[in-house]
């Protein structure tokens, strides 16, 4: 098994960016996606927070407004899928996608979102956040909404 250094460096630098350190990991499976003998290297975050300030949704009333982060690409949930695509459809990853080739648009970076929400949470008050995966603003929103 071997870790290449990019992959430790983006590490530390998502960590970095995150306000957080890595103490542990696991051993993705991603079948096909990696030679022989190379492995994914994921983590995830804990975190603390006092019970009053705590982010909810409960407070979201008619008339709040909506703020969306605009995502940096596919994220870690998307490149199954992708992955599918390019083996169909085998485009030129050298094509133009919005001014970059298609190949290097699907390897950015995931944005790291905490210290610009953290940065938001201290100018006003934030009463609810949710992630927006594959079921879009339809299925997540209604997750932090208060119920009727």
């Amino acid at each position: 098994m071997r870790v290449c250094d990019g992959s430790r460096q983006g590490i530390a630098r998502g960590c970095e960016l995150a306000g957080c350190a890595l103490i542990g990991g696991e051993t993705a499976e991603h079948p096909n996606a990696f030679p022989k003998g190379e492995y994914d290297l994921a983590g995830f975050a804990v975190g603390m927070v006092e019970k009053s300030a705590i982010v909810d949704g409960r407070g979201i009333v008619r008339g709040d407004a909506v703020l969306g982060l605009a995502s940096s690409g596919a994220h870690s949930n998307g490149y199954s899928l992708i992955r599918k695509i390019l083996e169909r459809a085998k485009p030129d990853l050298g094509a133009d996608f919005h001014g970059k080739p298609l190949g290097r648009v699907l390897l950015e970076p995931t944005r790291i979102y905490v210290k610009p929400l953290l940065a938001l949470m201290r100018q006003m008050p934030v009463k609810g956040m949710a992630h927006i995966t594959g079921g879009g603003l339809v299925e997540n929103l209604p997750r932090v909404l208060p119920r009727p």
